[in-house]
């Protein structure tokens, strides 16, 4: 398993460089071009596809306002949330059960945009030529006229997230959440992107680090393009070999 120092090594190998040609500055502002490149590559990976090993359990503790939704409490780790998966409300067990001794009921989560279509659909369908049915007073609650018949579910709205219908006792809110992987800072670092996705980091990163010595320049005679296909490929493979890991077949068959 090649470590973060190696493939820096191997990147600036095919670049006809040393390592130290890629750190800049000094003191606080120094900074290696090589190290950000392939932080950078790894970040292209994960927008491109949601790969398991980025994905973890956690929980909020809600009861009446908006919570952010990028910083539940892991049940175990760290990290910044950068996709909510799945939703649940734990109905018993409480955070103390863990990540999965819970008894978790799935909830739905619309956005904000999504519940106030809602409501107006309902509202022109139920009474078209009732104004005061269409118009409610402030006195009415709209509870009465819950589009989604009185469920449980989560409304987003940007970073926010909260739990309706609000409730003044604290609710457990149990996620299945995708964050992002911790920026490498060393050359010693080994993980399962060093051991598995080592291919794709040496050609998205020679890709970053080629602006500098520009090794690789496409349409001139004699010289080779940046290896951009070969990053894509990669990607490719990568992403196929995590699907046929995790996804399995999709049909259930009868037991």
């Amino acid at each position: 398993m090649p470590t973060v120092g190696q493939i820096k090594e191997v990147v600036a190998g095919y670049l006809h460089k040393t390592t130290t040609d890629f750190v800049k500055g000094s003191g606080a502002t120094e900074i290696d071009l090589l190290l950000l490149a392939l932080n950078n590559a790894r970040k292209t990976a994960e927008r491109f596809y949601d790969f398991s090993i980025c994905r973890r359990r956690g929980y909020f503790s809600v009861t009446n306002g908006a919570s952010d939704w990028r910083s539940p409490t892991w049940f175990s780790g760290t990290g910044t949330a950068r996709k909510i998966k799945t939703w649940y409300e734990r109905v018993s067990g409480g955070a103390a059960a863990g990540a999965y001794g819970g008894v978790d009921r799935v909830l739905r989560q619309l956005t904000q945009e999504q519940v106030a279509k809602l409501y107006a659909r309902e509202d022109y369908l139920e009474a078209p030529l009732w104004s005061t049915e269409r118009y409610l007073s402030d006195q009415e609650s709209p509870l009465a006229r819950d589009p989604l018949l009185g469920q449980n579910y989560i409304v987003a709205e940007g970073n926010n997230f909260y739990y309706y219908p609000q409730s003044t006792t604290t609710k457990v809110i149990v996620v299945d959440a995708f964050y992002h992987w911790p920026a490498w800072t060393t050359g010693t670092t080994t993980d399962w992107w060093t051991e598995n996705a080592d291919e794709f980091l040496i050609w998205q990163a020679l890709v970053e680090a080629n602006r500098l010595p520009m090794q690789f320049v496409g349409n001139s005679e004699g010289n080779l393009p940046p290896p951009t296909k070969e990053a894509n490929e990669a990607l490719a493979k990568l992403v196929q070999a995590e699907k046929d890991s995790t996804e399995g077949d999709l049909f259930i068959s009868d037991l």
